[in-house]
């Protein structure tokens, strides 16, 4: 409890922070004078006046957002000076205003492909991105894809590991006919999927289930050696990993513990590979013994004497200067695609608003990713920070958003809209914020108590 709330207390002073000063620094570059900056909402705990400016740095009450006051003449109860009205908000035309409130949304994503690119420089582990036999009668199935298939592509995106094929599975939803490069003993070949009806609703099985696809993990690797057993007279040791058995490459770990106990009492000739990287080939002749079944009943069973375990068949992806910034804002790209599709669906009925999380799930993820390493919780952080970015340039009035589509019009008709609109506009924004929120709150309340 202790290091979700203080995960998401970090995560929101990280992601609030630079949203406001993206909004802070375009202003002050725009020649504007900014009052107030602040961390939070309600009563202010600490504040500080600092620069030329004497701008207000303060830390208020409630963390779920802040805030970056500007001098303007239309607030009630600001006074400006003369000599300063030139620094005012609403002196600056249009397209500077367009950029100031654009700049916190920016700076969100920004901070997002600054993240994903720190993750790339410093490398991380990733699984190979190699199928493993399809489900039966799915989409993949039909399309012959076969175990020890290597992904090359999928769409336009270069697939390096899973976490790569993953996002751009989720950027293709809802395409008709996707292709997918895979790579079969040295030969490249192309099979097109339909994603037309891909669900990425949390109530739906993985984009990789629906499709039928199923990831090869790795190899078997046997540990535990019993003595006087039957891998022991083999010469089998701790840590070998299975190549083969019986020339069957690329065995899952249940299709080797299955083939041995079909094989009764015949010998099986086994391809292994020791920790040290040295291939060698045994024979093992398995023993039939009682063991129990798993479901407290003893059955008469082949085994060889060993724990079967599985070696992740891992890949160390890292990246210089220019390819880790480019593998950053590809990242933000695919989760960007992914969310609008997302929401799409949401408001077309085609996927649950049970999707739709709160602060409660968002602090509870930020408690387990931080209890998972810094890697995980900063990839959090970086999609949280997306999400920040884009629920911001929504068109719904009281967001950045909405203060956006107010000056595209002004920018095409060539007038701001009348007051009493844009106030309208700001109640109707405040019901479906709240109301947004309420479901959200909900949603958070409902998966606590399931």
């Amino acid at each position: 409890m202790v290091t979700a709330v203080v995960a998401f207390i970090v995560a929101l002073g990280i992601l609030i922070t630079f949203h406001e000063l993206g909004h802070f620094l375009v202003a002050k570059l725009c020649g504007v004078k900014v009052l107030t900056f602040s961390f939070g909402f309600g009563p202010k705990l600490f504040s500080k006046r600092l620069g030329r400016d004497k701008t207000e740095w303060c830390i208020s009450a409630l963390p779920l957002g802040g805030y970056v006051s500007m001098l303007d003449e239309r607030q009630e109860g600001c006074v400006v000076d003369p000599s300063e009205a030139h620094r005012a908000f609403n002196r600056q035309s249009v397209y500077k205003r367009f950029a100031i409130v654009a700049a916190g949304p920016i700076a969100n994503i920004l901070l997002a492909i600054l993240f994903y690119a720190i993750m790339a420089w410093s490398g991380q582990p990733e699984i190979r991105p190699v199928m493993d036999t399809p489900v039966a009668y799915s989409q993949a199935a039909q399309l012959d894809i076969e175990r020890l298939d290597r992904v090359v592509t999928f769409g336009n995106n270069e697939i390096e590991g899973i976490e790569d094929l993953n996002w751009a599975i989720l950027e293709h939803v809802g395409d008709e006919a996707v292709p997918m490069q895979l790579d079969r003993n040295g030969t490249r070949f192309t099979v097109v999927f339909d994603l037309k009806n891909l669900k990425i609703d949390e109530e739906s099985e993985s984009p990789f289930k629906q499709l039928g696809l199923n990831i090869r993990f790795g190899d078997p690797v046997l540990f535990n050696i019993q003595e006087n057993s039957p891998a022991a007279s083999a010469g089998i040791r701790e840590g070998d990993v299975v190549l083969s058995a019986d020339a069957r490459y690329g065995l899952s770990v249940q299709e080797l513990v299955n083939y041995i106990r079909q094989k009764g009492e015949k010998p099986i000739h086994l391809t292994l590979q020791n920790q040290d990287g040295q291939v060698r080939e045994v024979t093992v002749r398995p023993q039939l013994r009682m063991v129990d079944d798993g479901k407290g009943a003893q059955v008469e069973r082949a085994v060889i004497g060993v724990n079967v375990g599985i070696k992740p068949d891992l890949i160390w992806l890292s990246k210089g200067p220019i390819d880790g910034l480019v593998s950053g804002w590809d990242r933000t790209v695919s989760i960007t695609k992914t969310t609008y599709k997302a929401v799409a669906q949401m408001l077309t009925g085609e996927a649950s608003t049970k999707n739709l999380t709160g602060p409660v799930t968002i602090a509870d993820y930020a408690g387990k990713t931080a209890q998972m390493g810094w890697r995980v919780y900063l990839s959090f952080l970086a999609m949280i920070s997306v999400s920040l970015g884009l629920l911001n340039l929504l068109p719904i009035p009281l967001l950045d958003g909405g203060h956006l589509l107010y000056y595209l019009v002004e920018i095409v008709s060539g007038r701001p809209l009348p007051e009493k609109v844009i106030v309208a506009g700001q109640k109707v924004g405040l019901l479906i914020v709240l109301a947004l929120g309420a479901l959200a709150l909900s949603n958070d309340f409902i998966r606590l108590i399931q």
